[in-house]
């Protein structure tokens, strides 16, 4: 599971980096909006010499941050590339400051939690996934996006196109499932059987029949049934 940023607020983003730098332009070229300095366009006096130099100093800011603006929205619509995503090996995350391509080994994270910060700057709340780090240094120093609390990594998801939860979920079900111990490769030895059944054969032994004898009535040896006169 993965997450982009929205593709509406990098459009916003745009617009804004648009409309800055077409403010540079009417503020050192046009003066169609923006008040013109003193004296121009014959000739400047000194305080129109001043306020030239506050123009350009102006202008020139806006050009910088508009330009960074609408090219940062041009770049992520056209790329789309995830800034999170979850996967076997570990999670994804485009945090660094100098390589934004971080990649934490579920080795190295003990929990995966979502959570709301408040920005330092605004005192606005942000969403944010929460890893808890056994190691801090599987990270980079240089972050850009995330913050440390103690060992646990605050990533901002404010501008994610999924909710945080799910990644969340998604992300703890993934190092769950890959820090499991294996099965073991050799055949586990038989236990015990849990019941025991016993078996008795009744085996009858067959013994001779001794017929009884038989009087013959004349005298005093019995003849048997086989023919034989009983002693």
């Amino acid at each position: 599971m993965h997450a982009f940023r929205a593709p509406f607020r990098l459009f916003i983003i745009g617009v804004v980096g648009l409309v800055l730098i077409l403010a540079a332009v009417d503020i050192l070229f046009l003066h169609e909006i923006s008040t013109p300095p003193d004296g121009a366009p014959a000739q400047l006096t000194t305080r129109g010499l001043a306020q030239q130099r506050g123009d350009i100093v102006l202008g020139a800011a806006l050009i910088g941050m508009g330009a960074v603006l609408l090219g940062t929205s041009f770049v992520e619509l056209l790329k789309r590339k995830p800034v999170v995503d979850v996967r076997d090996d570990g999670l994804y995350a485009q945090i660094g400051g100098r390589i934004p391509d971080v990649l934490i080994p579920w080795a190295e994270v003990a929990a995966v939690t979502s959570g709301v910060d408040t920005d330092p700057y605004d005192g606005a709340t942000r969403e944010t996934l929460i890893v808890q780090v056994r190691d801090p240094k599987a990270v980079p120093a240089s972050l850009a996006g995330a913050a440390w609390r103690g060992n646990e990594l605050h990533i901002d998801a404010h501008d994610w196109n999924r909710p945080v939860t799910d990644i969340a979920l998604a992300a703890q079900g993934a190092r769950d499932h890959a820090m499991r111990p294996p099965p073991s490769a050799t055949p586990s030895q038989p236990g015990q059987p849990s019941m025991m059944w016993e078996t008795k054969v009744d085996v009858t032994t067959e013994q001779p029949t001794i017929s009884p004898a038989i009087p013959d009535g004349s005298g005093d040896h019995p003849i048997a049934d086989d023919g034989e006169v009983a002693e």
